[in-house]
């Protein structure tokens, strides 16, 4: 009988490691095929020497992105930040004249599926996989790779997040069990208090799908909130916190966790405001990973998609980022428990491909939303 003892040690020049036994015989040379497959991609990474990422510039993403650089000295990372707004056409226009320059771009499915992925532009990720750890799905939440494209192979979701939040509130305006519901921001008090993303923007107009595809609000939802509460759109999120956090505005709809704690540690009088009936959703957020046709570094690109698949790279993430990642065989003690996904319980996961078409939901935009509104 054979049985396998792996020890991972993802470092710069470290190779997976892994200890055959048969029949009580030590037999060490008997290397698994992939262990000589990562030797071989990990060497042709550093005659590459560099590896291009196009991800999203916000702090502390970048930062869990950027990591890679300590883990991989000899492999320079191109670091190429942006919102998807910007990267997308960037990517287009690069594309477009024949230049090939990104490797791997790491986003929310905005860009990652409406754009990269909808152009043709991604190899399967699996393609990129090596290691054991990161092709086996049993390590991941619900025992499966998530991806968020139709195909389920080209867009993977590393991280998700159980919510119910609406957003942030101002304390001095909101009391404490005042909005339990999202259809408690109808309230005529609220009319001209409240303040959100563009939800036309191709970057937030994914935040307004929990709401379209939503039993519990959907289109009627939608058509009352903005054709009767008056919100006021930005594109500035940290202005937006600003505002409510001084009072010009009570509510901030779809308020990003990190700009929200940020806050908080700063002595504003802001918190988070969470829906106390409505059902709960994943929110996969910024942590999709795609892999580029005609990548520059293909070998690096490789060495990239499993470090920060892997263990070591989720865990790096995760305490980076504060997200939850859905690799389950990793510590969570430092993750709020009510963001961690119930085993065997339905959610709204928002990046799957059955919520992708956002079709409709332009078209109750549209017909609400006049022009020259939403602007503070």
């Amino acid at each position: 009988m054979i049985s396998t003892i792996c020890r991972y040690a993802l470092a710069s020049a470290a190779l997976p490691f892994c200890l055959w036994h048969a029949d009580g015989a030590h037999a060490a040379d008997a290397k698994p095929a992939w262990q000589a497959e990562w030797k071989k991609t990990l060497a042709a990474a550093h005659r590459e020497g560099e590896v291009t990422l196009y991800g999203q510039a916000r702090s502390p993403t970048s930062d869990a992105m950027k990591a890679f650089q300590k883990a991989y000295p000899k492999i320079k990372l191109n670091f190429v930040g942006g919102t998807g707004n910007q990267l997308g056409p960037r990517v287009m226009a690069e594309k477009r004249a024949n230049k090939h320059l990104v490797d791997i771009a790491i986003g929310g499915p905005g860009t990652m599926v409406a754009v990269y992925y909808k152009a043709g532009l991604l190899e399967p990720l699996s393609s990129a996989f090596i290691l054991p750890e990161v092709k086996d799905p049993s390590l991941w939440w619900d025992r499966q790779h998530h991806f968020a494209d139709g195909e389920s192979r080209y867009v993977m979701a590393m991280t998700g997040d159980v919510s119910s939040t609406i957003g942030a509130y101002n304390v001095n305006l909101v009391k404490p069990g005042e909005i339990q519901s999202w259809w408690d921001l109808l309230h005529p008090k609220w009319r001209g208090r409240i303040v959100a993303t563009d939800p036309k923007s191709a970057g937030n107009i994914q935040n307004w799908r929990y709401l379209f595809y939503s039993a519990e609000l959907g289109p009627k939802f939608i058509r009352k909130l903005l054709g009767e509460t008056e919100v006021r759109f930005s594109s500035d999120e940290r202005q937006m916190m600003d505002w409510v956090a001084s009072g010009q505005y009570a509510v901030h709809l779809f308020a990003k966790g990190a700009n929200l704690d940020q806050a908080i540690q700063q002595g504003l009088p802001v918190r988070e405001l969470n829906s106390q009936r409505e059902a709960g959703s994943i929110g996969t957020g910024s942590g999709h990973i795609g892999f580029f046709k005609n990548a520059p570094h293909p070998h690096a690109a490789r060495i990239y998609v499993n470090w920060i698949l892997s263990r070591e790279g989720q865990m790096n993430w995760q305490e980076l980022t504060k997200d939850n990642s859905l690799r389950v065989d990793i510590p969570k003690d430092r993750v709020p428990k009510e963001n961690i996904p119930v085993e065997g319980k339905k959610y709204m996961m928002m990046s799957s491909p059955e919520y992708e078409d956002v079709t409709g939901l332009k078209k109750v935009l549209d017909e609400v939303l006049t022009p020259g509104r939403g602007k503070p």
